[in-house]
């Protein structure tokens, strides 16, 4: 999923500023790229959280 694409659109620059703060990186491209994957990432949390939900009270639980 490392395909490469030119898109032109609009985006807050306050918001650019702080990722690039938040995730440490250098150019407006790192920041907005991590940012997009974090969501990828949070929300394969977020499923994984919600299929597991109710399967028992502790870890053992949930992977007998």
């Amino acid at each position: 999923m490392n395909r490469m694409v030119k898109k032109t659109i609009e985006l807050n620059q306050d918001y650019i500023d702080i990722a690039r703060r938040i995730f440490g990186v250098k150019t407006d491209k790192q920041a907005v790229n991590k940012a997009l994957e974090m969501v990828i990432i949070d929300n394969q949390i977020i499923e994984a959280h919600e299929s597991i939900a109710g399967k028992g009270d502790l870890i053992e639980d949930i992977f007998e």
